[in-house]
Protein backbone atom coordinates (compact mmCIF):
# COMPACT_ATOMS: atom_id res chain seq x y z
CA UNK A 1 0.00 0.00 0.00
CA UNK A 2 1.65 3.63 -0.89
CA UNK A 3 2.27 5.81 1.87
CA UNK A 4 -1.41 7.56 2.78
CA UNK A 5 -1.94 9.84 5.44
CA UNK A 6 -5.26 8.80 5.92
CA UNK A 7 -6.83 5.55 7.73
CA UNK A 8 -8.45 3.64 5.06
CA UNK A 9 -11.13 2.22 7.55
CA UNK A 10 -12.62 5.45 9.47
CA UNK A 11 -10.32 8.35 7.48
CA UNK A 12 -8.37 9.80 10.49
CA UNK A 13 -5.35 10.99 9.85
CA UNK A 14 -1.98 8.33 10.35
CA UNK A 15 0.97 9.76 11.94
CA UNK A 16 3.09 6.87 12.79
CA UNK A 17 5.36 5.56 10.13
CA UNK A 18 4.01 2.26 10.28
CA UNK A 19 0.40 3.04 10.10
CA UNK A 20 0.79 5.06 7.16
CA UNK A 21 2.85 2.27 5.28
CA UNK A 22 0.17 -0.40 6.60
CA UNK A 23 -3.16 2.71 5.71
CA UNK A 24 -4.60 1.81 8.63
CA UNK A 25 -4.07 2.62 12.47
CA UNK A 26 -3.36 0.73 15.61
CA UNK A 27 -6.99 0.45 16.41
CA UNK A 28 -8.58 0.49 13.19
CA UNK A 29 -5.97 -2.48 12.79
CA UNK A 30 -6.84 -4.55 15.69
CA UNK A 31 -10.66 -4.25 14.99
CA UNK A 32 -10.32 -5.44 11.37
CA UNK A 33 -7.87 -8.15 11.40
CA UNK A 34 -8.63 -11.59 11.43
CA UNK A 35 -8.23 -13.39 14.91
CA UNK A 36 -5.17 -15.35 14.42
CA UNK A 37 -5.89 -19.25 15.20
CA UNK A 38 -3.54 -21.46 17.44
CA UNK A 39 -1.26 -23.06 15.98
CA UNK A 40 -1.04 -26.63 15.62
CA UNK A 41 0.78 -28.30 17.91
CA UNK A 42 2.44 -31.48 16.55
CA UNK A 43 2.49 -34.65 19.51
CA UNK A 44 6.52 -34.94 20.90
CA UNK A 45 8.33 -37.95 19.43
CA UNK A 46 11.03 -39.87 21.16
CA UNK A 47 14.47 -39.05 19.48
CA UNK A 48 14.32 -43.36 18.83
CA UNK A 49 11.89 -45.80 17.94
CA UNK A 50 12.34 -49.70 18.37
CA UNK A 51 16.16 -48.42 18.66
CA UNK A 52 16.17 -46.44 15.31
CA UNK A 53 16.32 -42.94 15.06
CA UNK A 54 12.62 -41.11 14.45
CA UNK A 55 13.40 -39.70 10.98
CA UNK A 56 14.75 -43.50 9.69
CA UNK A 57 11.39 -44.13 10.78
CA UNK A 58 8.54 -44.76 8.15
CA UNK A 59 5.36 -42.15 8.03
CA UNK A 60 3.23 -44.95 7.42
CA UNK A 61 2.75 -48.69 7.96
CA UNK A 62 2.25 -48.88 3.96
CA UNK A 63 6.05 -47.83 3.35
Amino acid sequence: MADSRRCTVCGRTLRDPASRARGTGPVCERNTRAPRLPSPRRPALPPYVNGRPVDDVPASPLF
